[in-house]
């Protein structure tokens, strides 16, 4: 599915959501599902892609969200591969985009639902083995602070109960949100400084 914003029109719609409206150009895409350019195109006029089209008539430069290709890819995954590892796959591309993702958003990709109290739980396990099965995890850096929650915009509790587990979070002492911030600071740079490609 192709929308087209000029640019003043999409920047308006990525402030009010960046979670949303956050996007990665089409030849990243390609690059990312390891595919041809026609393919991915077929993609994006069935609805499995969501593109915007951004610019003025000067330019259109043609963008793919990133919450769509994250879902059209584990989706895409193989059902027998493990759980944890497909969040895994979904929080590492997101990290290389310099993304957050929500919480519920990732679940859903999953087949579970937040709404649900077991999924809550069974994700939040899945989430933590996720987590450890990442290369930062030995840097003491959690990937899981990538998820967070669309009107507080901080992770789950559990991420800061998983930092205090390895000592590098101490409530009452440190603050959520700058833990938070450097976290993310963290795994933004890792992945900027071409690690992980």
């Amino acid at each position: 599915m192709r929308v087209r914003y000029d640019i003043a029109e999409y920047e308006k719609l990525w402030q009010s959501d960046p979670q949303r409206y956050g996007c990665v150009p089409l030849a990243q895409t390609i690059d990312s599902l390891q595919i041809g350019a026609q393919d991915v195109a077929m993609l994006i006029d069935k609805g499995a892609l969501e593109c915007f089209e951004i610019g003025n008539d000067s330019g259109i430069r043609s963008m793919v969200t990133l919450r769509s290709l994250l879902i059209f890819k584990s989706a895409r995954a193989s059902v027998t591969q493990d759980r944890s590892i497909r969040i895994l796959n979904i929080l590492t591309e997101a990290a290389r985009n310099k993304k957050t993702l929500l919480y519920g958003d990732v679940m859903q990709t999953m087949g579970l639902t937040y709404q649900n109290a077991m999924h809550r739980e069974i994700f939040k396990k899945d989430l933590r083995e996720a987590t450890r099965k990442s290369e930062l995890f030995e840097r003491r850096v959690l990937i899981s602070a990538l998820l967070v929650y669309k009107i507080q915009f901080i992770p789950d509790d559990d991420v800061f109960l998983m930092a205090q587990e390895i000592g590098v979070f101490t409530p009452g002492k440190d603050s959520k949100t700058v833990f938070f911030k450097d976290q993310l600071d963290r795994i933004f740079q890792y992945y900027d400084s071409g690690n992980n490609r």
